[in-house]
């Protein structure tokens, strides 16, 4: 039987998995460790001030999420709310599941992301950037472009106030 505990240091094996400017985040891929097939799931950590992803919905990924340090103000359908260490929340597909997060802390962000894994038929829409996947790689109207084009500062559709931390907690 494997074990991961996520309390342990995992430095040594983290991943970089963004390294842009605003979206600095490692990852352990659990899910690898394990052998899984249908289900995702990894250690993310996301740096003080820095972004998680785009923007974006998934058509057919759900995704899961559980606070284990930290605090982030999360993005969902253009409302922002905080959660913090011990908070878990979800993200449905389609437009209505609209996400991203910022960690406005001063300490890095620990994630365990959860998620159905199927990339044959997903695909992602970004519409602060009107881009979506396709086979042919990331399309901005009918162009191939860059994943980050047009979100090299996500902060620009961030209010100063959520981006300072002061959004209210999160609808329990």
């Amino acid at each position: 039987m494997k074990v991961v505990n996520l309390f342990e240091s995992h430095d040594s094996k983290l991943e970089v998995s963004r390294r842009q400017p605003h979206y600095h985040k490692t990852f352990l891929q659990i899910s690898e460790i394990f052998g899984a097939k249908k289900l995702g799931f990894h250690l993310s950590i996301i740096e003080p001030k820095n972004f998680s992803y785009p923007y974006h919905y998934h058509t057919t990924e759900e995704e899961m999420f559980l606070v284990l340090e930290g605090e982030a103000t999360v993005r969902c359908n253009g409302e922002f709310g905080k959660v913090v260490a011990g908070d878990l929340f979800y993200y449905s597909t389609g437009p209505e599941s609209v996400h991203n997060l910022y960690n406005h802390g001063d300490k890095p962000l620990k994630l365990l992301a959860i998620s159905y894994n199927d990339p044959v038929d997903d695909q992602c829409f970004y519409p602060d950037s009107n881009k979506q996947t396709s086979p042919q790689g990331i399309l901005q109207n009918g162009q191939v472009v860059g994943y980050y084009k047009d979100e090299e500062n996500p902060a620009q559709f961030w209010p100063a106030d959520a981006l300072a931390g002061l959004s209210p907690r999160a609808v329990k």
